[in-house]
């Protein structure tokens, strides 16, 4: 996979933003998201030397923009209970299915998991951590 580009990305979050959105969802993100958050916080994708990514139209932010994790959260967890909350939903895919980072303990924590919500498909891991889906050996290198 190639090196995914970040465009059009939402206004700078602090990591005190991310410490609230964790106490208030009784969540631990992974470092790497984290930094990938402060370096972010979202926006829309493409690899290079294409038009867009496989899986990934866009990161959604935690603050700021249309579509936060706090909504995505919300919408795909808790009100319409359609994911575990063991999966936070971090970016949208082609279709808006989600594209969640698995949270549950274990050999699956930080993997990235596709769920397809229009068709009567099994959710799929798409990469085994944030870095393998955008393509780099480290947050740094974006």
């Amino acid at each position: 996979m190639k090196k995914l580009i970040i465009i059009n990305s939402q206004q700078s979050i602090t990591r005190n933003d991310i410490v609230e959105f964790e106490k208030e969802y009784h969540l631990k993100l992974p470092e790497n998201y984290i930094a990938f958050l402060l370096k972010y916080n979202g926006g829309g994708v493409y690899d290079e030397g294409s038009e867009g990514s496989e899986y990934v139209q866009s990161f959604n932010s935690l603050k700021y923009g249309k579509l936060t994790l706090e909504f995505m959260f919300d919408n795909y967890c808790i009100s319409e209970d359609l994911i575990d909350k063991e999966y936070l939903p971090i970016a949208c895919g082609y279709g808006g299915n989600p594209i969640t980072l698995c949270l549950k303990a274990g050999k699956d924590y930080g993997k990235i998991i596709i769920f397809y919500m229009d068709m009567d498909e099994d959710p799929q891991t798409i990469a085994d951590s944030l870095e393998e889906l955008l393509g780099v050996k480290s947050i740094d290198e974006l």
